[in-house]
Order: structure tokens, then sequence, then C-alpha cells
């Protein structure tokens, strides 16, 4: 006799597939514009189509995808000054997590905070898979400081904006040109965050982002000397 279904089992299906789809924006593998068709979607995830279009409902309401009724659903194309718009709120949020994080910090989160950024500093220039491990060191580290706030429903509504941010330095290729600047930069906001100076964590973290947010722009042939 087949096991019954549990109730939630649809709940967890469409979760399934949303994070199937936003490790795919996130890692660059779905491109701006990129058609996302529900019969892909099923062999590659296995779930039926109620599931798959709770999960792009859902990535719409975060402004991954647009659904479009009778035609189908496609991932964003933004304009750039959209991605400049989101890159500066996204600074700005990052910023106030480096500035509890300074606030509320312990020494041995500062230490492990050090070590993710070391394990940065190591990876070999113009290798391939460089760039995507820094994007995954990068999510370390700034969940580090995230845990080192200690404000747990400011990180969930950040939840997103780290996958958008990724989707849209995925695009450029900016990981990889980045690794030459990124072990500096992260050096400065560790020192400003285990000095405890809440505003110089602040700002750190948010010229961190800007600068991605400038060399973005650039990549992708926006307005890169309007961004500051």
């Amino acid at each position: 006799m087949p096991p019954v279904p549990r109730a939630d089992a649809p709940k967890r299906k469409q979760e399934s597939v949303y994070d199937h789809l936003l490790e795919r924006f996130a890692d660059g593998r779905i491109g701006f514009g990129a058609p996302l068709a529900v019969r892909e979607i099923a062999a590659a995830t296995g779930a039926s189509k109620h599931p798959i279009m709770s999960a792009l409902k859902e990535l719409a309401a975060q402004g991954f995808v647009v659904i479009t009724a009778q035609v189908g659903c496609q991932a964003i194309a933004p304009r750039a000054e959209e991605i400049a718009d989101f890159f500066l709120m996204f600074s700005r949020m990052e910023g106030v997590m480096a500035e509890l994080a300074a606030r509320r910090r312990t020494g041995a989160e500062v230490d492990a905070l050090a070590a993710i950024n070391a394990a940065i500093a190591r990876l070999p220039r113009r290798a391939a898979g460089s760039g995507e491990r820094y994007r995954q060191l990068n999510r370390e580290f700034h969940g580090a400081i995230h845990r080192m706030a200690r404000s747990e429903a400011l990180h969930r509504s950040l939840m997103a904006n780290w996958a958008m941010s990724d989707f849209f330095i995925s695009q450029s290729g900016e990981f990889a040109r980045h690794l030459d600047e990124a072990a500096a930069e992260h050096a400065g906001i560790i020192a400003a965050i285990g000095a405890g100076a809440a505003a110089r964590a602040r700002r750190a973290m948010e010229d961190h982002i800007l600068g991605f947010r400038l060399k973005v722009l650039a990549r992708l042939g926006g307005p890169a000397a309007r961004a500051r």
C-alpha cells in the first residue's frame, strides 16, 4: 500500500522548486529575460504544475520573474536604473547589519569572519570556478555578519536580496573579476566590526557594495558614471 502523502507535502515541493530556481538565478544559470517553461522545470525537479506555479508566483512577488497571462513566464530584464537602485538599497540594508554586528559581536565571531575572508584571499585568480567559489564564500561572509547582528527579522527580510545581488553580479561576471579587491575590502569591514566601530563598519560595507554597483553597471552597459 503506498504511503499517504502528508498534508505539508505540496508546500515542501513548492519550497524545493523555489530553492532550485533561486539558486539558478543566483549562480547565473538563468539569464536576463530567459523563458521559464513549466515543462522544463518539471523535468528538472520532478514537481507538478501546481507547486511550480506557486514557486514562480513567489519569485514574481520578489522581483525575479514576470508572469504574463496566456503568454508565459520569463526572468526579469532590468533597466540600468533598476539595477542601480537595487544596489543602493542593498548597500544601506547590509550597512545596517554591519553596524549592528559591530555593536554585538564576540571575539570568536570576528575570528571566524576573518577565517572566511582568508579562504577568499587564497582563491586562485583567473582559475575556472574561482568566481563561483567566491560567490559561495561571500554568502558565508555576509551570513556570519548577520549572525553577529542578532536580528533574525532583518536577516529574513534580506535573504531574497542576497539572491538578487548574486543574480546581477553573476550576469556581469564580476565575482571572478572582483577577486583582487574582495579580500582587502572585506578586511576593512572586519577591522571596523572587530573594533566595535559601528559607523565605520556601516560605511565600509556600503562602499563595498556600491563598488560592485559601479562594476556591474559598467559591464552590463549601464550608466556607471551616474551610479554614485
